[in-house]
């Protein structure tokens, strides 16, 4: 306690100096607070479902790529001939235009089997979970919301169960709300159930329709076992059903490594760049403290002439350095509590939604480690020379201005050691940013600037038929073609640059070998004006999703067999 107050009685005459070192610690400290809050609740926190180390995702795995859809067919299948699992599921993603709660809204939807949350270990906080026998054709439509559009939508009112809600011109009877913090590959707003839905693809063993599946192994079972109880059933498959199924298998992916595919990576990367940081930091206190040491050696040797050991004198300068790297942590942990949802923004789509990122015990645990450590690693250079200083040079030597030459050699060290990191960190960031502009500036003969998209989808009850669709598409385009400013328009099945642009397909160039296993190309249907319009630069953009009723029916230039459509319209703003 004499040492710590003493240390305080130090900074305090040199509040100069302590404001330096302690704000060069805190941007060091907060920097690997805020990024290990991320790595904490991304990489090293469990998945928030019970035993979620016997979760794994459930794939079909093709020729050209390992983590295919699932058919309907094949998934039920797997479901009932399957000894390893206690519980699977399906589910695809979908969207829904909401009516009859307030202003009509595009909501996020996933369309899932009826064990879907039972597998999850999930149920709702207000209502019910689906029962088997809602998961088929006929039975009464069912649907059950997150907490969020419950929260936007009704207010939180607790008698919402039972309530009606419309969603494509359907009225479904919401039967449970979901907790706050339930979310699975992506947050959605609304959660029905797949067998409900009875359109021919859902029936067929060769449309994959977007369905991936996730299983609950048994307990005892390994990941393994599960695979190889999964292929043979996969091989029955086959040998029944060959024509659908020639060349497929299962593939099996654990749920904690299927949300954070190669987010790891990075994080590491930036975990190290920001260790980096830290370094440099520490290097420029420790230079500060050397300087400070030297035009201390009065004191010093004045304490030593007094009795105290070099260990008491080494004891004294480090409680000091680690005093300031706590106060560098707890000024680091307030600026890492901005930093972090800074971080959650800037990397939202990467972060898995079921991250819980936060500044926890665990990374204020991380910060007072990283605080202790810190203030050892930059002090021990300053307390060491201290320590190793004798009686009589200091006495000798003390009054003096100038940096003893041992001194200059230390700190010209840590400045190369800083100039260093700097230069590498430097480079790395000039490298990332040139490749981030090099893309961004690629002249792709599009003028995208001004150029708007949206996505809608069009009931299947009120355009059940390719023809009504098709007007539609007509009537809009004359519409918006009437507006100021517009001179053209078109229709594709898929936005320009679009992350998912198109539909995968199985391909052969007439008259040349086919290979093994075929080549597979992304494909776009368009009208005969999409290129004159967007290649010269269109500027509004309307992209029309139709509604997925539409698979089976024959693509034309107007429809598309996946049920997506664009519009792209030029306005001038």
């Amino acid at each position: 306690m004499n040492d710590l107050k003493f240390a305080f009685r130090q900074l305090l005459k040199h509040p100069g100096f302590t404001a330096v070192a302690v704000l060069t610690l805190a941007l060091g400290i907060g920097a690997n607070t805020a990024l290990f809050s991320v790595v904490n609740g991304v990489l090293l926190n469990a998945l928030p479902f019970p035993q979620p180390e016997q979760l794994v995702m459930l794939h079909q795995s093709k020729p050209n790529f390992d983590q295919g859809a699932i058919p309907y067919p094949n998934f039920r299948d797997w479901q009932k001939d399957n000894q390893t699992f206690s519980a699977m599921a399906i589910m695809r993603g979908f969207s829904f235009s909401l009516m009859g709660a307030g202003e009509p809204e595009r909501v996020n939807a996933r369309l899932v089997s009826g064990e879907f949350f039972s597998v999850l270990g999930v149920n709702p906080v207000l209502g019910r979970n689906f029962r088997p026998d809602e998961d088929q054709p006929g039975a009464g439509p069912v649907i059950i919301i997150s907490d969020a559009l419950w929260q936007r939508k009704f207010a939180a009112a607790p008698d919402v169960v039972g309530k009606g809600l419309t969603l494509d011109d359907k009225s479904y009877t919401i039967i449970g709300v979901l907790p706050a913090d339930f979310a699975l590959l992506r947050t959605s707003d609304v959660y029905g159930l797949i067998g409900q839905w009875n359109g021919p693809p859902l029936r067929s063993r060769s449309a994959g329709l977007g369905l991936h599946g996730v299983g609950r192994i048994k307990p005892g079972v390994t990941f393994a076992q599960a695979q190889a109880d999964l292929d043979r059933v996969m091989q029955n498959l086959i040998a029944l059903y060959p024509e659908a199924n020639r060349g497929n298998g299962a593939k099996l992916v654990p749920l904690k490594e299927q949300l954070v595919g190669d987010v790891q990576l990075r994080l590491l990367l930036l975990l190290g760049a920001v260790g980096f940081v830290l370094l440099i930091a520490c290097a420029n206190v420790a230079n500060l403290l050397l300087v400070r040491a030297a035009t201390r050696q009065k004191e010093i040797a004045l304490r030593t002439a007094l009795g105290a050991g070099r260990l008491r004198i080494l004891r004294q300068m480090i409680t000091e350095s680690v005093l300031l790297a706590l106060l560098g942590g707890a000024i680091g942990t307030l600026l890492a509590l901005w930093g972090v949802d800074l971080l959650v923004t800037l990397s939202a789509g990467s972060i898995p939604p079921t991250a819980q990122v936060r500044i926890d015990a665990t990374v204020l645990f991380f910060t007072l480690l990283t605080s202790l450590l810190t203030g050892i690693l930059f002090g021990l250079a300053p307390a060491v020379y201290a320590a190793r200083r004798a009686t009589a040079d200091g006495l000798k030597d003390g009054g003096r201005l100038s940096t003893p030459p041992n001194v200059r050699r230390w700190t010209h060290a840590l400045l190369v050691v800083q100039f260093a990191v700097t230069l590498a960190l430097l480079n790395g960031a000039g490298l990332a940013a040139r490749r981030f502009f090099n893309f961004y500036g690629v002249d792709r003969k599009v003028q995208t600037s001004d150029t708007l998209t949206t996505i809608i989808r069009l009931p299947a009850q009120t355009y059940a038929t390719r023809d009504q669709r098709v007007a539609f598409h007509e009537q809009l385009k004359a519409r918006l073609l009437s507006v100021p400013g517009v001179t053209a328009s078109t229709v594709a099945s898929a936005a320009p640059f679009s992350p998912a642009v198109g539909r995968r397909q199985l391909t052969s160039i007439d008259g040349r070998p086919t290979t093994e296993p075929p080549p597979d190309v992304m494909t776009v249907l368009v009208e005969s004006g999409y290129f004159q319009g967007v290649v010269r630069g269109l500027v509004l953009g309307v992209s029309l999703l139709i509604l997925s009723g539409t698979l089976g029916i024959k693509p034309s230039l107007l429809t598309v067999a996946a049920g997506h459509m664009i519009v792209c319209l030029p306005f001038a703003l």
